[in-house]
């Protein structure tokens, strides 16, 4: 079979000559059949040499050494192809209706050594440029794909990082795909998406999006650094320790709950993306822990051996504070997406009146939005506002003052403009 495939490359080289007569009419057409009967020869040996490979390993090399010369076999018809020019003005380049259809065909027969010898064929193998152009489809579903996406206002930036993959998917030479198995996965890729934009929308679309990626194991160090991204823009330097906590831990628990569709990842030589992620956001937490510990000012002992981190004192009764709190809440002065992170932070941090080190358990008891409010903590937080809003009057009412005549000035030129 060696003297076969060197046949393949003795095509090339015919073929590269009869350009150079493609206009010469009867012998051009000659020397076409001639070296369409060399190709033709080719496939009905290649069909009785694999049935002559008696044994599973003599099958298995055999398939591959056929799979490396087709695929070196068609990356030279698709240099010849590319490259050809007019040989003058008039000429119509027949050769290149005569290339194409010789490298069709080479496709469907490295297509049909892969579905029919699936066990041998060599996933990890260079994909010949070929297959890559000839797959016009993908333009198409390219297009929809991307459309959709920022319809859905997906970040621009994932956006960007899923159109150059599936771009790669029919142009010719891109480094992203370097195999069979990346060519097969960005298609079926690129198919899970066609499925998720046919669904509706929601202003969780990005996240949606996200969630797909890590099922199918998309792992390219491109997206694992926008994810990594995404994840310190879901926390702020502001924020509490514990809201910090509780965002990446949301987010953990987001990330370690999706389902994972593919045993394979784009990039089989790095671990999977959900394990990479995950563990980029156990260390944020272990970080965020141990800048708590060193950051909280006043660390003493609690009760129980439980740590509080002592920050200030109020002139008030746990009661009393968290009902102005509730107040707040109401009235939106205070924001908070969990309540339990008002437990967790005047537990750890505040003391009151009567109370050193209450527990979140016995705040949950006494924050109930149902629960009546007795008539002195009700005077008693309503003084300490009236205490509030005088110390205000008395230390900065000149400046009220200003504003207010400032307020009433404009407020006359503007009624003398109009009048």
């Amino acid at each position: 079979m060696i003297g076969d495939f060197i046949q393949l490359n003795a095509f090339t080289v015919a073929a590269a000559e009869l350009g150079k007569i493609c206009c010469g009419e009867e012998k051009y057409h000659n020397e076409e059949a001639t070296i369409r009967g060399i190709w033709d020869e080719f496939l009905v040996d290649l069909e009785k040499r694999i049935e002559e490979q008696d044994t599973y390993d003599k099958l298995s090399i055999f398939i591959r050494i056929a799979q490396s010369n087709l695929t070196v076999f068609a990356d030279k018809l698709y240099k010849l192809y590319t490259n050809l020019e007019p040989c003058k003005e008039s000429c119509h380049l027949e050769i290149k209706d005569f290339l194409y259809q010789i490298a069709i065909e080479v496709k469907e027969t490295l297509e049909t050594l892969y579905t029919k010898y699936a066990e041998h064929f060599e996933m990890n193998a260079d994909i010949p440029y070929w297959i890559i152009y000839v797959n016009k489809k993908a333009i198409a579903y390219q297009n929809r794909i991307k459309h959709n996406l920022e319809l859905r206002k997906v970040e621009p930036e994932l956006i960007q990082i899923v159109d150059s993959y599936l771009n790669c998917l029919h142009v010719p030479g891109d480094s992203k795909i370097k195999s069979w198995r990346q060519f097969f996965y960005l298609q079926n890729l690129s198919n899970d998406i066609l499925t998720y934009i046919e669904t509706s929308r929601s202003e969780t679309d990005t996240l949606k999006l996200i969630k797909i990626l890590i099922g199918c194991n998309f792992n390219p160090l491109v997206f694992y650094e926008f994810m990594l991204d995404y994840s310190v823009r879901l926390v702020s330097a502001d924020m509490p320790y514990e809201e910090q906590e509780m965002e990446l831990l949301i987010f953990l628990r987001t990330i370690e709950n999706v389902r994972p569709e593919r045993k394979n990842g784009y990039n089989i030589e790095v671990p999977s993306i959900q394990e990479s992620v995950c563990s980029y956001l156990q260390r944020e937490l272990a970080t965020v822990a141990k800048m708590k510990d060193v950051l909280m000012p006043y660390t003493i002992n609690g009760s129980n051996g439980r740590t509080s981190n002592y920050y200030f004192e109020v002139a008030t009764t746990i009661e009393e504070l968290f009902f102005l709190m509730r107040v707040m809440l109401e009235v939106r002065f205070i924001k908070t997406k969990f309540k339990a992170n008002l437990y967790s932070f005047v537990s750890r941090h505040i003391r009151t009146d009567r109370s050193k080190s209450p527990s979140a358990q016995y705040m949950r008891n006494i924050f109930g939005p149902n629960k009546e409010v007795p008539s002195r903590i009700i005077r008693k937080i309503r003084g300490w506002l009236m205490t509030m809003i005088n110390y205000i009057d008395t230390h900065f009412g000149g400046q009220l003052k200003i504003w207010f005549i400032g307020a009433l000035s404009y407020s006359f030129i503007f009624d003398v403009i109009l009048n």
